[in-house]
């Protein structure tokens, strides 16, 4: 008599074999209780003989349990690109976890509106979601949305900040503080002694970013170790861009034609209006650095007014936080809690290949 396909096994083989029924299988395998030590032993062990993998899409499609993934990020269309990055990557995992009865609600809130997270919020705390992907980068609301999480037990992933001593599912990201080190590290190459150096930090409506703040820490940091304490003076300023003219007239005032070149770090992927002031008023003689692979910053990029672009990869950090609750709602894997990406450094020469480099 042939023994039986490992292909067709199923959990009514399991529960034949065991001498028990299919619902106690099904109890062990997804771990429900209500199972005796001796039995649960038993019927893994069974489990492990016939070589048993259960079809996880075939369950996922027979349970008809739907899985619904709330997202809350900042919106790309208030002057802030770099999100739509974010979504490109988000809308793409969506497509491959449809299968597994998986919706992706996306929300979206206005940066350095603190009123609009918390409306957002409500509506998805509404809505129940069995996972929530949220980009904390305003510190204060962040906390009061991320208490009401743990109260609901709501499951939640963290991308581009991530606020510590929470109970996050996981983080995607970059290390800021770290990012901030490497910038300064690049600054400092060839620069005179007792230079200029300015952290600009581009805001909406004065309110300032988690992630900003973090990554000055670590700008300054690098330039506060003892054998390089003093060398150079060190300039921070906060400049609210949502007016133009206020914009203009406060950078003129931190980056004057007569005065020599300065070095510039700008902690955030809105680099491109210091850069685009810079070349209409024909400054050149700055070292200009910032973050992300916007077409924006690009621009400059190739034009050498912006001189390091440091890579966050905004899609790969949206597209690995959905894969993640599949992982973790569906397969039952463990996820990491830390998860970050490298600190990629871009220049004009490399840029074409991180153009072309997809998730």
């Amino acid at each position: 008599m042939k023994s039986q396909s490992k292909k067709n096994i199923g959990i009514k083989d399991i529960a034949q074999k065991a001498n028990v029924s299919i619902g106690t299988v099904d109890r062990v395998l997804h771990d429900r209780g209500e199972v005796s030590a001796a039995t649960k032993e038993k019927v893994l062990k069974i489990v492990e003989e016939l070589e048993y993998t259960p079809n996880i899409l075939a369950q996922s499609l027979a349970s008809k349990k739907k899985y619904t993934i709330a997202v809350l990020i900042p919106d790309y269309k208030f002057d802030n690109p770099y999100w739509e990055k974010a979504l490109i990557g988000i809308h793409k995992a969506a497509v491959e976890v449809r299968n597994y009865n998986f919706e992706i609600v996306v929300f979206t809130y206005e940066l350095g509106n603190e009123k609009s997270v918390t409306l957002k919020a409500k509506e998805i705390f509404n809505l129940k979601p069995n996972g929530f992907i949220y980009a904390p980068l305003m510190y204060d609301v962040s906390t009061k949305v991320i208490s009401k999480c743990d109260e609901l037990f709501i499951p939640y992933i963290f991308i581009d900040v991530n606020i510590e001593n929470c109970k996050n599912l996981a983080y995607f990201g970059l290390d800021p503080l770290q990012s901030g080190q490497v910038a300064a590290r690049l600054l400092d190459f060839g620069l005179p002694a007792k230079s200029a150096i300015h952290i600009i930090k581009l805001v909406n409506k004065s309110i300032s970013s988690y992630q900003l703040d973090l990554r000055e820490r670590g700008f300054i940091s690098y330039f506060n170790k003892k054998e390089r304490m003093n060398e150079h003076k060190i300039i921070s300023t906060e400049i609210n861009i949502s007016s133009i003219v206020s914009f203009e007239k406060a950078l003129s005032k931190i980056i004057a034609p007569s005065e020599s070149s300065k070095a510039i770090f700008v902690p955030n992927s809105r680099v491109y209006h210091v850069a685009k002031y810079l070349y209409d008023s024909k400054q050149e003689n700055n070292i200009l650095i910032g973050y992300d692979l916007i077409d924006e910053n690009v621009e400059f990029l190739k034009k050498g007014i912006i001189h390091f672009l440091i890579s966050q990869n905004p899609e790969e950090q949206g597209y690995n936080s959905v894969m993640a609750f599949l992982n973790f709602l569906v397969f039952r894997k463990p996820i990491s809690k830390l998860n970050l990406s490298p600190i990629d450094i871009i220049v004009k020469e490399n840029i074409d290949y991180y153009k072309n480099s997809t998730i």
